[in-house]
């Protein structure tokens, strides 16, 4: 992003030309996307989108940034109190189940970054897996969980998380079964459990 605004109307301009990149982006794809049909829907000159942005790919990094900050910041909202990594990650599941869900356009658009910007998707999941793989050192020094490379295990389980809500939320528009639920609960315990 070339500038950060300092004002409140600032503020909303860049909001105003972010909640349009993302309902176009995620209805149209990051290619057929274009800036003029972005701030035609946000409202704003051309000059504004230019002022914030060089280009779209400049854009799309500061949405994924975005997207990684707002979704770590739900899911640790989501699990704060509950000091068993085995119950963490079960509401951090389903946490990310309803993040899913009710975002699924920004999940659209993570999903664009992955064939138009692939450093940027990897940064994403290198960013998620590194204060993941943190926690879940600490639970295995408690003995709540089992031993493996925590690197490895944040990305088991960032998968499970990510194919599972593909499968149910982003390919059929649901939220996901009760019994899924209940089944991926089953699996996580089996994998965790020291």
């Amino acid at each position: 992003m070339r500038y950060t605004p300092k004002t409140k109307k600032g503020e909303d301009s860049l909001n105003k030309i972010i909640n349009a990149a993302i309902t176009v982006i995620a209805e149209k794809g990051f290619n057929n996307a274009s800036i003029d049909e972005i701030t035609s829907k946000a409202g704003v000159s051309h000059g504004l989108f230019y002022f914030y942005f060089r280009n779209k790919d400049e854009l799309l990094a500061e949405l994924i940034r975005r997207i990684n900050r707002d979704m770590r910041h739900y899911l640790t909202l989501s699990t704060a109190g509950l000091n068993n990594r085995v119950l963490i990650e079960k509401r951090g599941f389903e946490a990310f189940f309803d993040w899913i869900y009710y975002n699924q356009y920004l999940y659209k658009i993570l999903i664009e970054a992955e064939s138009n910007n692939l450093e940027l998707y990897k940064w994403h999941y290198m960013k998620l897996s590194e204060r993941y793989s943190q926690k879940l050192l600490e639970a295995m020094n408690k003995g709540e969980i089992a031993r493996y490379n925590p690197e490895v295990l944040s990305f088991v389980l960032m998968g499970i998380a990510d194919f599972i809500a593909k499968r149910y939320i982003l390919w059929t528009n649901s939220k996901i079964p009760e019994h899924v639920i209940n089944d991926v609960n089953r699996i996580l315990e089996r994998i965790l459990t020291p």
